[in-house]
């Protein structure tokens, strides 16, 4: 029997390892194309969220009414917080794009420690945001009808959506390796 590989010990080698935001970036791209040809095309949608519900779960969510906002309810109810149960297209690319990084992921959950799993929490939601900004930079949410200032975040349940909207900033402000 070979022996079975040793666990990432963090975030990076973990998300290089499995090519983490690139499939998340694939997956969600191809979400997009399918949403917008779906029973939803002729939806406008205020706001789109990485719902990390759960490690090593991701919804797809969406916001459908633009006043939310300006009226103080955000986080909103999310008028669609799982899109990929209203679209089972949707739901059925991410179970078979993503099985296997779900799978990997929680066995490293499982043998991290507290310090270990805060770290695979942080990078997991970094990376979430690095690939929202790549989404955002590759005009991916042109695939879907938007009303005029579209939100997006990366965010968690009872996460302060203040902190998860300047956590996100700060990745739209990094410099992109291999740029000038």
């Amino acid at each position: 029997m070979p022996p079975t590989p040793a666990l990432p010990l963090d975030w990076q080698t973990f998300e290089t390892a499995h090519d983490v935001e690139a499939t998340w970036f694939r997956l969600a791209s191809a979400s997009l194309a399918l949403l917008g040809a779906s029973a939803f095309k002729d939806q406008a949608f205020s706001a789109f969220a990485f719902n990390a519900v759960s490690l090593p779960s991701i919804s797809l969510s969406f916001d459908t009414d633009p006043g939310n906002r300006e009226r103080g309810h955000y986080p909103p109810d999310w008028s669609n917080e799982c899109m990929e149960a209203d679209v089972p297209a949707i739901g059925q690319l991410w179970e078979e794009g993503h099985a296997g990084i779900e799978d990997a992921l929680a066995e490293l959950i499982d043998a991290a420690d507290d310090e270990l799993l805060e770290a695979i929490e942080a990078g997991y939601l970094h990376s979430l945001r690095k690939t929202m900004v790549r989404l955002e930079a590759s005009d991916a949410f042109g695939q879907i009808k938007t009303c005029p200032r579209f939100w997006t975040v990366v965010t968690q349940v009872d996460a302060d959506t203040d902190d998860e909207e300047r956590l996100l900033e700060q990745v739209r402000m990094a410099p992109v390796p291999g740029q000038a």
